[in-house]
């Protein structure tokens, strides 16, 4: 009973306009009920009210994935279309986004949203309109901002971590199926094969580190090859599919660059597939990593690729990093022991081209 008590403490505040502090006595409730719908709801509400938007979507999608009836029952139609956007039933969502528009023009989420909706159909045009709607009604809005660049081929340093947070927690209840089945994804399954081209001899590894983990996919391949397994993800909701696996012998949810700069801990093996295509400027990850290195330690990683001297953000919303970018940022902390180029993955009839590097810290 003790939750109930602090989501009426919160619905008090909230009346009186004092947000922060009902949204405080929401978290209490969570705390101690963590699958408590209306608290998880009520502090939606209350960071909407905030402007504090892209909370206030983790929190709907938290409703959502916690009991998807409440979405459908609720008078917050936000709810049914991030239902319906999770279904894939996107003309649905639309069709329900157009409604709540007209009831409440000045909503700078509502159009972020179904900018997001038409992007995922591929209707460029119409997305970059909701999109530039959004700013106009909420100017530091970070991610239609991004979406924005990335469909107008504008070149940022990095997403807005919200962006990413957002995009993995949505997409972890899908990810394997998506991945292995749809897009063929086989980057885990080389690790192997490519430490054993380098070193026959090298089989184990004391502590290993798979950075940007999603929802374990390396991990199988990893245990094999390590005495400690470390995985670190900024997606909560990633990182507890993984931790379902019980494979891991510790999880990290946070970004990686703050935690890898601030941790003690030392590592034998460093794991990043398909981390940096989520990254402009990565030069930070490679200092971030060369801090965490035990002697000769070896750093696996993966790019999409392009041609020239710098990177790029892709209408995908992805970034293609080019060799001599890399190999520039590379040859001041490590030393490039192999070098492959292989399929990242395919998107519809079209296979994405990209490399894995096998570099290994010097002293």
């Amino acid at each position: 009973m003790k939750h109930k008590l602090y989501n009426i403490r919160g619905k008090r505040h909230s009346k009186l306009g004092q947000l922060d502090a009902a949204i405080s006595c929401y978290e209490k409730a969570i705390s101690i009920k963590p699958e408590y719908v209306e608290a998880h709801y009520n502090i939606g509400s209350a960071n909407h009210k905030l402007g504090n938007l892209d909370l206030a979507v983790r929190s709907y999608k938290k409703v959502v994935a916690i009991k998807p009836e409440y979405a459908i029952t609720h008078k917050n139609k936000i709810l049914s279309v991030i239902y319906f956007f999770s279904k894939g039933l996107i003309s649905d969502a639309i069709n329900a986004l157009e409604k709540l528009i007209n009831i409440n023009p000045n909503d700078a989420l509502l159009f972020n949203m179904t900018g997001g909706c038409y992007a995922s159909q591929g209707k460029t045009d119409l997305a970059i309109k909701f999109y530039e709607k959004a700013l106009i009604l909420k100017p530091d809005y970070a991610i239609p901002k991004h979406m924005l660049n990335s469909l107008q081929g504008i070149t940022s340093k990095g997403p807005p971590q919200e962006y990413v947070k957002n995009l993995f927690d949505d997409y972890a209840e899908r990810f394997d199926t998506s991945l292995l089945d749809q897009l063929q994804y086989k980057l885990p399954f080389l690790i192997k094969e490519i430490i054993l081209k380098i070193d026959p001899t090298r089989t184990k590894f004391d502590k290993v580190i798979d950075i940007g983990c999603g929802t374990g996919l390396s991990a199988a391949g990893l245990s094999g090859i390590s005495n400690n397994l470390t995985g670190i993800d900024i997606s909560v909701n990633m990182v507890s599919k993984a931790r379902n696996l019980g494979i891991y012998d510790s999880l990290i949810v946070g970004d990686i660059v703050e935690v890898l700069s601030l941790t003690e801990e030392k590592y034998d093996l460093f794991i990043a597939l398909d981390v940096l295509i989520y990254i402009g400027e990565v030069e930070s990850i490679f200092n971030a990593v060369k801090n965490c290195c035990n002697k000769n330690a070896l750093f696996i990683f993966s790019i999409e690729i392009q041609e020239g001297d710098d990177y790029s953000l892709l209408k995908s919303s992805r970034y293609a990093h080019s060799e001599n970018y890399i190999l520039n940022i590379v040859s001041e902390m490590f030393r490039v022991l192999d070098s492959q180029e292989v399929r990242l993955r395919k998107e519809g009839d079209v296979w994405i081209d990209g490399k894995i590097y096998i570099v290994q810290a010097t002293s």
